[in-house]
């Protein structure tokens, strides 16, 4: 399938081609206020991989509007789930309401179709996403009373910092890659290129430490006496009772940012989520009454 519109250039799955990617670095800044500067390190450092699949208008040699996908399989009520995340759809501000975006998704979903069983996103306009099938569903993250004061210890707590120290990226990579799963409830199998765009959201790359003991990647920050935990990597995952215990701060309750079927507790109660941006999903993934949450790590 082809398609044409206006008499644009349609371009598709050319990520391999640096020279045609960078062409959507202004359409992100005019449309994100991504700064190109950010894209060109993300490319440079090899985090902006070739499983980045852009269908992208062209007029001449300007990008004015696009989609993309990338393989997020998923782990979705103890069964996998081969899916696709949908991110960076964008319009030219001088270029909408001519159907641009109707037509990249619609011929995005039609080519997955063929190859996934269900397509992943997030929105703060879920509206635009139910006409091709989407439907929102709605997250919890879960809390549960838990007193832990600082216990001074010989282990050494440590800040990663994947983007200035190269030999973090590749402990952090090897960790990932290796990861047990946290939950067969909801949980995606494999996530760097998320977590890689998500170096540059300071709630998550300042809230990256490593537990060296332990070789487990931790993701949190506590404030108001909450752990507030976000993402734990790591080949076997510790009771989370060893993981406070080299936590140096005091805190009195938890709050998990994932399904907590890795951490069970009776007194876990599931808190709805309010934000903004909605999680939407389409195909053949089943999630109705379950209660969980996409890692924010995992967040695109």
């Amino acid at each position: 399938m082809s398609i044409q519109k206006d008499g644009f250039l349609f371009a598709e799955k050319y990520t391999h081609d640096i020279r045609m990617r960078e062409k959507l670095y202004p359409l992100f800044e005019q449309v994100f206020g991504i700064s190109p500067n950010l894209m060109t390190d993300l490319s440079d450092k090899g985090l902006w991989n070739d499983e980045y699949m852009p269908y992208s208008f062209f007029d001449g040699e300007q990008a004015i509007a696009n989609v993309s996908a990338f393989p997020l399989p998923m782990m979705i009520n103890g069964a996998s789930i081969h899916c696709i995340g949908i991110q960076s759809v964008m319009t030219h501000p001088d270029y909408r309401r001519k159907g641009l975006m109707k037509a990249l998704f619609q011929k995005m979903l039609d080519d997955a179709d063929q190859t996934y069983e269900g397509s992943i996103l997030y929105t703060s306009s879920p509206e635009l996403y139910i006409p091709f099938g989407f439907k929102t569903v709605n997250q919890y993250s879960f809390k549960m009373d838990f007193a832990h004061t600082t216990i001074a210890s010989s282990s050494s707590l440590r800040k990663l910092e994947p983007l200035t120290n190269p030999a973090d990226l590749d402990l952090l990579n090897k960790i990932a890659q290796h990861s047990k799963i946290l939950s067969t409830t909801f949980f995606p199998i494999r996530y760097l290129n998320c977590l890689y765009f998500n170096f540059y959201n300071p709630a998550i790359y300042e809230n990256l430490y490593l537990i060296e003991e332990l070789d487990t990647i931790l993701v949190f920050e506590v404030n108001n006496g909450i752990l507030h935990l976000y993402d734990v990597m790591g080949e076997m995952i510790p009771p989370i009772e060893q993981l406070c215990s080299f936590i140096p701060y005091e805190f009195t309750s938890i709050e998990y940012y994932f399904h907590p079927e890795a951490f069970p507790s009776p007194n876990l109660r599931p808190i709805e989520c309010e934000a903004q941006t909605k999680l939407m999903v389409r195909g053949n993934i089943l999630v109705e009454n379950e209660l969980f949450m996409m890692p924010v790590t995992c967040e695109f």
